[in-house]
């Protein structure tokens, strides 16, 4: 009796320990916002395929995708650090929130992946060390001061744009004007983006017409640099680009309609559809580089669809 009642606590001991190992794993890929990942390894497999060099050479270095997902990741938990108090009142089922970790373990976690990141990066080369560490300067300074109308979005326009030439200043650092109108549409396609963020909490009485005119502005910087870019392509590679700029852009029109009035869920709403074309705009990206290697990466950036929702359903991110 005496040893069956042992390992009947010895069983619930162990059952208590992985179910406390499952639980702190959701909380920790809630704060590091997991579910984001693929969009951040998309920025880097379409860099790498925009550096191809003109003979079609391809170099990629794995260690770039490891470096880069330590500083993205590193900046969202910094950004559930410097948000506690604010996620305490409307988003009170945040981890930090709720008190399922501690602040100083969150920004602890923030500080050594943000810095594992640029340390990698920097054993790449001195030169990329210093691009990622431009990059993550941004994403700090996002996080703690850079909060204003225009320095927030901006700051947010910037990194990005940086992190899709982030390989292209690894492998082909001379090429990189040539990607100039690709490298600042990305930028302009996340500042917009995160002007309408900004706004998704604002009353319907504040939003007025200000949502449609961003939509507008977010479907332009979505489509004009991808079709320029593709205009010296192959026929076939041309008439996909074009599809996915496009495809992306109409989308982005469609949510104007109807003419109704802006309320803050429609806003989240649209702020959502934005977020998924990051992918599509990334994957549209990769077709315009030189090396055979564009189809395969772009059709592995479109692969980052089920992975990110099958993500989002284990580590809500929001």
């Amino acid at each position: 009796m005496h040893l069956r009642v042992h390992h009947l606590q010895r069983r619930g001991a162990y059952c208590r320990l992985i179910t406390g190992s499952h639980n702190a794993v959701i909380t920790w890929g809630r704060i590091l916002r997991i579910s984001l990942l693929p969009t951040a390894l998309a920025d880097i497999c379409a860099g790498f395929a925009l550096g191809a060099l003109s003979n079609g050479e391809l170099r990629i270095e794995l260690l770039l995708f490891v470096s880069s997902a330590c500083i993205y990741h590193g900046s969202m938990a910094l950004n559930d650090w410097a948000d506690r108090e604010e996620d305490k009142a409307q988003r009170p089922d945040r981890p930090l929130a709720r008190g399922l970790v501690q602040p100083n373990q969150v920004l602890s976690a923030a500080a050594a992946l943000i810095s594992l990141g640029v340390a990698l990066a920097a054993i790449l080369s001195i030169p990329l060390g210093a691009w990622m560490a431009g990059i993550a300067s941004l994403a700090v300074g996002y996080n703690i001061w850079l909060r204003g109308r225009l320095s927030g979005p901006l700051s947010l326009g910037v990194c990005r744009g940086m992190h899709l030439a982030a390989p292209i200043m690894l492998v082909a650092p001379d090429t990189a004007s040539d990607h100039a109108p690709l490298l600042i549409g990305y930028g302009l396609y996340v500042f917009t983006l995160s002007s309408l963020a900004r706004i998704e909490a604002a009353p319907t009485a504040e939003l007025k017409q200000t949502p449609r005119t961003l939509l507008f502005a977010i479907a332009a910087a979505f489509a004009v640099p991808l079709m320029w870019a593709s205009a010296e392509l192959d026929l076939i590679r041309r008439l996909f680009v074009t599809v996915l700029a496009a495809g992306g852009a109409l989308t982005l029109v469609k949510t104007t309609r109807p003419p109704g009035p802006w309320t803050p869920d429609r806003v989240q709403r649209c702020v959502g559809v934005a977020l998924r074309l990051l992918l599509v705009y990334t994957a549209a990206a990769a077709l315009t580089g030189l090396s055979p290697y564009a189809w395969f990466a772009a059709l592995l950036i479109l692969a980052g669809y089920p992975l990110a929702h099958g993500l989002r359903k284990v580590f809500p991110p929001t």
